[in-house]
């Protein structure tokens, strides 16, 4: 057998033929596994792919598919990425899985885990996996080994509602036959009772064949009382997600002509409306979403909806009436059977991917991830996110010149130095690795020149003082902590000031030391020097490499080019506080 990726929206549409034979072959395909379906949700996701099995014989027919998409995501504590692997449907389909034909779903099963574990995963998430429990089994026994573990992972609820049972209800030929078969006496009499004309009871449908502007209406009324009985629950933010993204799928559905929105209305007052997907394929109406007037009691809206949507079905041929994930008790009033589905968690037991590398498929993910780290100050984060870039593909150029740009901002001009070149040779448009080499050298350059020694002589510093000479920089004498080094122990370090033109002497004295012009001129070196590394932090802002903005250079910063010279001292005897400059 052979696996090929399908990973494009012209690939995909070029299996239609072959995916719908696949789809109506397999029993437990349900809708959400539909061609149909899949092509509108996928798109909106990133990073799907499918797996498709055939024969090796070139031209075969593909035998199964298995829908999945990546998830990448950082550690909380180590700021690592790891990769999850989940169900290209996760999140709006209460059905997930892969899709065979019976004679080849063991090899589907052996073909798909064989291609999994050769990933780099951190997690592989089976959510609501349809197909019974043998397909779950196979599975857990071909993925599970010495690299991998796993557990169940069925969702729990603040409603005791358990998400893996989804009853169905099976129709026979007519709708008496229905409430004969499947409901007790009293809820039968209720049902035909509501169900018939009169007494101001109206049940209107909005379907395919209606305006959109019917269906808009129908479905505001829908997420109307869905709001209200939610947001209270689920909180106001999280509540508007959900209906935007539910209206979003459901109109796809519509466009497809797969949505029916039954409202029913009491006079002008509507007291509550469904939203079921027509699954024409397998002849089964899903019931997906519901909403409701709290406060009306009698009749009960979800009741004579349900009913009224049901024998619709059964007059329309339809075999099935499924109420989709949850065993909420009022579902049990229309006779359903239960179908369970299965959740599993896999997960590496190292806690980091397989191979340790980022999945091929994240390393553009990451990259664009490691560029809003960098824009945000997270520089660390953004690091450890170039890094696991490069372990996966060595000759990412976006990589090399991620982390050269975080060394040069580190005031490691050297190291950059390197990359930035070969980068320059491998990119298509080498003029921002350019302007970054030039940066590079001219810093490089404006450190070994503002770190050449200079000398004062005839400067009497008393012993544990500090000397500032406050202008276009600050000069801080340091007498103590030179461990014997005279040189090391008189080093001067420069900081940017007020430009007050003022010489004191620390503690707060006035400086009587430098009414001389030999110090003036001391003093005037001084400045000339930190103008000139001044003006070559100023350069670093026109950096435009990266597509990030260069601060100038601040010369407290720590490895930056702010030590820019070094004064050695020879003092007098006599104490005297005359300056000059020392010949070379």
């Amino acid at each position: 057998m052979r696996i090929d990726i399908i990973d494009t929206d012209a690939g995909f549409e070029a299996i239609r033929e072959n995916w719908d034979a696949v789809f109506m072959a397999d029993p437990h395909a349900r809708h959400f596994l539909s061609w149909g379906w899949l092509r509108d949700y996928m798109p909106r996701r990133k990073r799907w792919f499918i797996l498709a099995l055939r024969e090796r014989t070139e031209g075969s027919p593909y035998v199964a598919f298995f829908p999945l998409r990546l998830v990448t995501e950082p550690d909380k504590k180590t700021g690592r990425f790891h990769d999850s692997i989940v169900m290209a449907g996760n999140a709006a389909a209460d059905y997930t899985g892969f899709i065979s034909r019976p004679d080849y779903e063991n090899h589907a099963i052996a073909g798909f885990c064989s291609y999994i574990r050769q990933q780099n995963w951190t997690e592989l998430k089976l959510d609501y996996l349809c197909g019974g429990p043998e397909r779950r089994d196979a599975m857990i026994q071909a993925l599970q080994g010495p690299l991998v573990m796993f557990r169940d992972s069925m969702p729990t609820n603040p409603y005791n509602i358990n998400n893996c049972i989804c009853p169905v209800v099976s129709l026979p030929e007519t709708f008496d036959a229905y409430l004969e078969s499947h409901m007790s006496s009293q809820t039968r009499q209720k049902l035909r009772r509501f169900l018939r004309k009169g007494g101001g009871w109206a049940t209107n449908t909005a379907s395919p064949s209606q305006p959109r502007d019917t269906l808009k209406r129908e479905m505001d009324i829908l997420f109307d009382f869905w709001r209200v009985r939610w947001a209270p629950h689920k909180g106001k933010e999280r509540t508007e997600l959900l209906i935007g993204a539910t209206r979003q799928m459901l109109m796809d559905v519509w466009l497809r002509g797969d949505l029916e929105v039954p409202v029913l209305w009491f006079g002008d007052q509507p007291l509550g409306a469904l939203a079921n997907i027509i699954d024409r394929q397998k002849k089964s109406v899903l019931f997906y979403i519901t909403g409701r007037d709290e406060d009306w009691k009698t009749p009960s809206p979800g009741l004579v909806l349900h009913g009224h949507c049901i024998r619709r079905a059964i007059e329309q041929g339809f075999k099935t009436y499924d109420f989709l994930r949850g065993n909420e008790p009022y579902k049990y009033f229309f006779g359903p059977e239960e179908h369970k589905l299965s959740c599993t968690l896999f997960r590496t037991r190292s806690g980091d991917n397989l191979g340790g590398t980022l999945h091929p498929r994240s390393v553009r993910f990451v990259y664009e991830q490691a560029l809003k780290l960098y824009k945000s100050g997270k520089k660390s984060e953004a690091s450890i996110a170039f890094g696991q870039m490069l372990s996966a593909a060595p000759d990412h150029l976006g990589a090399q010149f991620g982390l050269a740009n975080l060394a040069f901002d580190r005031g490691e001009f050297r190291k950059p130095r390197s990359p930035f070149s070969a980068s320059s040779q491998q990119a298509t448009n080498p003029s921002s690795f350019g302007w970054r080499i030039g940066e590079t050298l001219r810093c490089a350059t404006a450190l070994s020149r503002a770190s050449e020694p200079s000398q004062v002589t005839n400067v009497r510093v008393p012993p544990g003082s500090t000397l500032q000479m406050r202008g276009s920089a600050d000069c801080r004498r340091t007498t103590d902590g030179g461990g014997g080094n005279p040189r090391k122990a008189a080093t001067l370090s420069f900081r940017r000031c007020g430009a007050s033109g003022i010489c004191r002497k620390s503690p707060r004295r006035p400086c009587t030391a430098g009414k001389g012009k030999d110090h003036g001129s001391a003093t005037a070196r001084c400045h000339q020097a930190c103008r000139q590394t001044e003006n070559d932090g100023q350069a670093l802002a026109s950096a435009k490499g990266f597509g990030l903005k260069t601060s100038p250079c601040k010369l407290r910063q720590k490895n930056q080019a702010c030590r820019l010279a070094r004064i050695s001292d020879v003092s007098d005897q006599q104490g005297h506080a005359r300056s000059r400059r020392a010949s070379p």
